[in-house]
C-alpha cells in the first residue's frame, strides 16, 4: 500500500480529440463543502492539471509575497502576484510512483542571497546510491531578470544526499528557519508491499531514513540537536532530531513555540499528527499511532520498540493520506480559529482543524471535516499576509486560499467544449460551475463570432473563418454577483491519429519482464507531432475501490520501454500514449500490462494471522518474480500454539520468496505447549501413547488425552501428565473444573511406596496400591507439607472428608490425622493422644479441634496436643495419654504441668463421687497427686497430694465432713497445710497427720 495515493477513477482505454485549450486557471473542481463564509480563491500556476498534468507538490513565497511552485516531474514556475505564471526551470528527477520533486524553501536571507532550497530524488549510480537514485537536498541561486523577476535556477549545490531504495517515502519537505537552519523530512524510503526491514532503520539515529532532521546550511548538524557531537557535526546522529517514521510527508513549526508539527502517512492502519520533541522515537515501523502494526510487531527487533503516541491519530479506512499543516495565527477568521492547527487529508480531499496546548493534550478535537471536496491537498501554508490558509493541490495544479468573506459571494466559471470538425459544430459546458453560497447560476454564453447563448450546455456551429474564436462563458448568481471565464476554440482543427503497436493484451508480464511499444502521431493539419508516455499501476481491492500510482514518464518518444514491477492482489499497469497539437488537441491510446500472477498460499496445522508481502491473511496473488516478505506470528490464533518451524524445516518466522512462475504452498507448523512436550520425549510418549482426541480447551486451560493418559497445560504450570488410578479419581470428582490442572506430573513418594500429582492452590492426589488415590488439599494438604508429608504419618487414607459437626475438614493418614478448622487452622494428631480424643468424641467434645501439631513436653519425654476448648493431652510411657482441661489445668500449668511436681495426669478430667466438683489423678514418680474444681471455686483449683491426699482420701475426700481444698498445699512451721471448706489437714515433718473440723 502506498504512503500517497495519486487517486483517479481507473480506465481500460481512452481516445479524445479536445479541440479547446484550458487554461489552468479553469481547473474543474467539485464544488467544496466550507463552513458559512469560507471560500476557496484559486490562484493561477501555469501548471497542467488533471492526472496527465504537472502534479504541483509545493510552493514557497518570496519576500514580495510572489511564489516558487514545483511540481513532482521537476517543473519549477514563478508565480507573481498579478500576471501570467513563468516557467523558470526544469530540474532533472526521479519520478517513479512517488518519487520526484517533492518540496522547496526560500532562504530568510533571499532579498540579498537568492538562495532556494529544493527535496526530491535524483539520478545517481554513484556511491550511496539506491536502486532509484538519491534522495538529495540542494541548495540553488535564483538568477533574476532586469525587474527582478525570477527567470531560473542556476549553481546547484547538493547538501544532503542518502539512498532512494524504493519508489516511495522520500526527502519531501524543507523547511528554511528564520534562524537560518534547516529542517528536512526523510521517510523511510522502504518498500510498501509487505514487510521490508529495511524500514527498521527509521530507528537508527545512525540512518538518514525515517528521520526528521535539523542542520545548518552547510548540512552538518544544529548544536541544539539531541544527539550531536561537537567532534562529528557531520555525522549523521549530529544531525537527527527525531526518529521513527515512515513518510513524514510534511510539517511546520508551532510559531510560539518552535516544535515541529509533523503528519506521518500510515501504512495499514493509521493516519498520525505528532508534536515533535527533540530525541523522540515514534515507533514506525514497529508501531502505527498507538498500536502495534501487526505485520513487525513479531519481529525480534520491534519485541523492545517503545512509541511516543500522536497527539492526534485516525483511521486509514479510505486510504487516507495526512497532509501535515500549520497553526493559524492570522486575524481574518472568526476568533474561534485563532491558534487552530489546520491540516489535511490528500486522498479524501478533506481539510481539518483542530487545537491543543502546549503539551499536546488535544483540547478541541477535529470531530468532523472543516472542508469536504476542496481538492488534493499536498501543503498547506499561511499567507503572508492576513494569514490566510493556503494550500496546493495535486491534481487540480492551483494554490487554493481559504478565504473568510461572509455574504454573498460570486460564483466560479468553468468551462469546457468539444467539437465535430466537420461540421465545425462545438458544444460547450458549464457544469463543473458553481456558487461558494449553493445558489442556482445563470448561464450566458458568448461564442466569439457575435452570437449568444444561453444555458448550461450549449451548441453553436461556427461560420468556415476565422480559424479560431474566443468564447465567453458568464455564469451569474441571483443577487447579479457574476464570473467569467473564457477559452479559445478551433471548430474545425482535428485531433492528431495516433498508432499504437502495443503487447499482445493476452501476454502477462512477471517482475524484470520489458514492456515494450511504439507509437506514432501525425496530425491532419500540421503532420508529423510527438508521442509522450505515462504510466500507472492501478490496484483494486474490489470493483469500485481502486486508485493509482503515478508512475515513470517518457517524453517526445516513438519507442516506450519499461521493466514491469510487481503488485500484489488485483493490479495492473496502465500505459497511455498522447499525441498534442499546437493548438491543444490530443489524442490517447492506453493499452493495459496486467501481472503474470501466482498464488502464493501458507497452509498452517492451526489458523494464524499471516502477513504475505503486503498481504493479511493465508493466500494472496502476487507477480511472478516478486520478493516477498512472508511473516508468521509467534503466536497461533488460538492465543497458545507458538511458531515451530516452516516446511522446509527453517525455523525463523520471517520468511523470503521470490515468486515461482507457479503456484506455490509454503507449509508451516504451530506446536501447543502439549504438542511440544508431547514432541520432545520419547518417555513420555511411551506412557501416553498415540492421541485418541484432538486438544481441547482455551488460552487458559487444555488438554489432550491419548491411549495412557492425558496431557495438561495452563499458562501457570505448563504441561503435565495425568494416568492410571489418579486420573480417574480426578476425572470422578469433576477434573480441571473442580480440581484445576496439574503443577507436576506424576512423581514417586519419598518411600518409593506411592504416586502423587501435585495440582495448583495447595492440592494434591496420593495413590499408593494399598490406599487407592485420594485427595488431600487446602489447609490440610498445606500442614501436611510442611511436616514432610509421607515421611511424617505415611500415605492418606481417606479423601479430605468434613467433620460430624460439619464445620471442619479431615484427612486420615497410614499414621495420623491432619484436623482443620476455620478459626484454629490445621494441626496434626496421632497415635495415643489421637485414640484418647477419639474416645471422648473428637471435635464434639468440650476439647474441641486440636490447635496444635504433637508436640514434645517439657522434659523430653511426654507428648502433647493444645485443642481449642481450653484443653490438652497429654501422653507419656508410663502414663498413657489423658485428657487436662479448665481450670485444672491451669492449676497444673501453675505448677510446671508435666515437669513439675504433680506430673503427667494419669486419668481424663473426672466427675467427684458427690456428682459436682471436677478433678484429675497425677503422678509423678511413685506419689500420686489431684486437682480438684468445684464451681464455688470460680476458675480456681486446687491440689491435694501426699500425706494429706492419703489422709483426706481416707475420710472420705469431697464427701468427708471436710468437703472440697480451698487452698493448695503450703509450708507452715514444722510441715505443711491443706485447707478444706470443713477444716484443714496438717502433715507434720516427723510423719504425724492431723485433722482439724470447724
Amino acid at each position: 500500500m502506498r504512503p500517497r495515493q495519486w487517486i483517479h477513477a481507473a480506465t481500460t482505454a481512452l481516445v479524445a480529440g479536445l479541440v479547446v485549450v484550458v487554461p489552468a486557471a479553469t481547473t474543474a473542481h467539485a464544488a467544496p463543502s466550507l463552513p458559512a463564509g469560507f471560500l476557496l480563491d484559486d490562484i493561477p500556476t501555469g501548471f497542467t492539471p488533471g492526472y496527465q498534468g504537472d502534479f504541483l507538490t509545493d510552493f514557497a513565497f518570496l519576500p514580495d509575497e510572489s511564489m516558487l511552485i514545483v511540481g513532482k516531474y521537476g517543473k519549477v514556475n514563478w508565480v507573481p502576484k498579478t500576471g501570467n505564471p513563468r516557467n523558470i526551470a526544469n530540474i532533472q528527477v526521479v519520478g517513479t510512483h512517488d518519487l520526484g520533486l517533492q518540496g522547496i524553501a526560500v532562504a530568510p536571507d533571499f532579498a540579498t542571497s537568492r538562495t532556494v532550497y529544493t527535496a526530491g530524488s535524483a539520478q545517481s549510480t554513484g556511491p550511496g546510491s539506491g536502486q532509484h537514485g538519491v534522495l538529495r537536498l540542494s541548495k540553488w541561486t535564483v538568477t533574476l531578470d532586469s525587474a527582478n523577476n525570477p527567470i531560473g535556477l542556476t549553481n546547484e549545490q547538493p547538501i544532503l544526499e542518502t539512498s532512494s531504495d524504493e519508489p516511495v517515502h522520500s526527502m519531501s519537505t524543507v523547511l528554511a528557519d528564520e534562524d537560518g537552519t534547516l529542517w528536512v523530512s526523510i521517510g523511510d524510503s522502504s518498500g510498501f508491499i509487505g514487510v521490508d526491514q529495511r524500514a527498521l532503520r527509521a530507528l537508527d539515529i545512525n540512518d538518514l531514513h525515517g528521520k526528521l532532521l535539523h542542520i545548518k546550511p552547510d548540512g552538518s548538524g544544529v548544536a541544539s540537536n539531541p544527539y550531536y557531537d561537537a567532534a562529528k557535526p557531520n555525522a549523521v546522529s549530529s544531525k537527527v532530531y527525531a526518529s521513527g517514521f515512515r513518510s513524514p510527508f510534511r510539517f511546520s513549526l508551532d510559531p510560539k513555540t518552535k516544535r515541529p508539527i509533523l503528519g506521518d502517512v500510515g501504512w495499514n492502519a493509521t493516519e498520525e499528527i505528532n508534536l515533535v520533541n527533540p530525541g523522540n522515537e515514534y515507533g514506525w515501523p514497529c508501531w502505527e499511532g498507538n498500536q502495534r502494526t501487526v505485520e513487525y510487531r513479531d519481529l525480534a527487533a520491534c519485541a523492545q520498540v517503545a512509541t511516543v503516541a500522536p497527539i492526534w491519530s485516525y483511521p486509514r479506512s479510505a486510504g487516507n493520506s495526512v497532509t501535515g499543516g500549520v497553526i493559524y495565527s492570522g486575524k481574518n477568521y472568526p476568533a474561534e480559529y485563532q491558534g487552530r492547527y489546520f491540516y489535511g487529508d490528500y486522498a479524501v480531499q478533506r481539510l481539518f482543524n483542530m487545537a491543543f496546548d502546549a503539551s499536546g493534550n488535544v483540547t478541541v478535537p477535529p470531530n468532523s471535516a472543516f472542508g469536504s471536496d476542496i481538492g488534493h491537498v499536498v501543503k498547506i501554508d499561511a499567507m503572508p499576509t492576513g494569514g490566510d490558509i493556503v494550500y496546493a493541490d495535486i491534481i487540480g495544479g492551483t494554490i487554493r486560499r481559504l478565504v473568510y468573506a461572509p455574504g454573498n459571494n460570486a460564483p466560479v466559471a468553468v468551462m469546457s467544449s468539444t467539437n465535430e470538425p466537420a461540421t465545425r459544430k462545438v458544444t460547450f459546458n458549464a457544469d463543473k460551475s458553481w456558487d461558494p453560497n449553493g445558489d442556482e447560476l445563470q448561464y450566458a454564453w458568448e461564442f466569439g463570432d457575435g452570437t449568444t447563448g444561453t444555458g448550461k450546455t450549449a451548441v453553436h456551429t461556427y461560420p468556415a473563418s476565422p480559424e479560431s474564436f474566443t468564447a465567453k462563458l458568464t455564469v451569474t448568481d441571483p443577487l447579479n454577483k457574476s464570473a467569467s471565464r473564457t477559452a479559445t476554440v478551433y471548430p474545425s482543427n482535428r485531433a492528431p491519429e495516433l498508432s499504437l503497436q502495443a503487447p499482445d493484451p493476452n501476454r502477462k508480464f512477471s517482475v524484470g519482464d520489458v514492456i515494450s511499444a511504439t507509437a506514432t502521431a501525425t496530425d491532419p493539419e500540421e503532420g508529423q507531432v510527438q508521442v509522450s508516455w505515462t504510466t500507472d499501476m492501478v490496484h483494486c481491492r474490489g470493483a469500485s475501490n481502486c486508485h493509482s500510482h503515478p508512475g515513470e514518464r517518457q517524453e517526445n518518444a516513438s519507442t516506450f520501454n519499461l521493466h514491469f514491477d510487481g503488485h500484489a492482489g488485483d493490479t495492473r499497469l496502465e500505459i497511455t500514449a498522447t499525441a498534442t497539437d499546437s493548438k491543444g488537441a490530443s489524442t490517447s491510446q492506453t493499452f493495459i500490462a496486467k501481472p503474470n500472477q501466482r498464488r502464493v498460499t501458507i497452509q498452517s496445522n492451526l489458523p494464524a494471522e499471516f502477513t504475505i508481502g503486503e498481504e493479511q491473511g493465508g493466500s494472496a496473488l502476487f507477480t511472478a518474480g516478486q520478493s516477498l516478505t512472508l511473516v508468521a506470528p509467534e503466536v497461533a490464533a488460538n492465543k497458545v500454539a507458538s511458531f515451530d518451524k516452516w516446511g522446509n524445516n527453517s525455523t525463523d518466522r520471517v520468511h523470503n520468496l521470490v515468486v515461482p512462475d507457479s503456484d506455490v504452498t509454503l507449509n508451516v507448523t504451530y506446536l501447543t505447549p502439549i504438542d511440544r512436550r508431547y514432541n520432545a520425549e520419547p518417555g513420555l510418549r511411551q506412557i501416553l501413547g498415540t492421541p485418541t482426541e484432538v486438544e481441547q480447551g482455551d488460552t487458559q486451560i487444555r488438554w489432550r488425552e491419548y491411549a495412557g493418559g492425558r496431557l495438561y497445560w495452563s499458562p501457570e504450570t505448563g504441561a503435565h501428565l495425568l494416568f492410571g488410578a489418579i486420573l480417574g479419581r480426578y476425572l470422578e470428582f469433576g477434573g480441571h473444573a473442580a480440581y484445576g490442572v496439574p503443577s507436576t506430573d506424576e512423581l514417586s513418594t519419598a518411600d518409593g511406596r506411592g504416586r502423587y500429582n501435585l495440582f495448583p492452590n495447595l492440592r494434591s492426589i496420593y495413590w499408593s496400591e494399598h490406599t487407592g488415590a485420594k485427595f488431600v488439599w487446602g489447609m490440610v494438604y498445606e500442614k501436611w507439607d510442611r511436616l514432610g508429608r509421607d515421611n511424617f504419618n505415611g500415605l492418606p487414607t481417606t479423601d479430605e472428608l468434613a467433620t460430624p459437626d460439619g464445620v471442619g475438614r479431615f484427612n486420615a493418614f497410614e499414621r495420623g490425622y491432619i484436623y482443620w478448622h476455620p478459626a484454629v487452622g490445621a494441626s496434626e494428631i496421632h497415635g495415643r493422644i489421637y485414640e484418647r480424643w477419639a474416645s471422648l468424641g473428637w471435635e464434639r467434645s468440650s476439647l474441641g479441634y486440636p490447635i496444635t501439631d504433637e508436640r514434645v513436653a517439657a522434659d523430653g519425654i511426654g507428648r502433647y496436643n493444645e485443642f481449642q476448648g481450653q484443653g490438652s493431652i497429654y501422653w507419656s510411657p508410663s502414663t498413657d495419654a489423658w485428657e487436662v482441661k479448665g481450670g485444672i489445668r491451669a492449676k497444673w500449668q501453675f505448677y510446671g504441668g508435666e515437669g513439675g511436681h504433680l506430673g503427667y495426669p494419669i486419668t481424663n478430667e473426672m466427675t467427684t463421687r458427690d456428682g459436682q466438683g471436677r478433678y484429675n489423678r497425677f503422678r509423678k514418680g511413685n506419689e500420686e497427686h489431684s486437682v480438684y474444681w468445684h464451681p464455688f471455686m470460680g476458675n480456681t483449683a486446687y491440689e491435694v497430694r501426699g500425706a494429706i491426699r492419703a489422709k483426706w482420701m481416707q475420710l472420705g475426700a469431697e464427701q468427708s465432713r471436710l468437703k472440697y481444698p480451698v487452698s493448695d498445699e503450703f509450708t507452715i512451721p514444722n510441715g505443711w497445710r491443706s485447707n478444706f471448706q470443713g477444716g484443714y489437714i496438717i502433715h507434720r515433718w516427723g510423719g504425724t497427720t492431723t485433722v482439724t473440723y470447724y
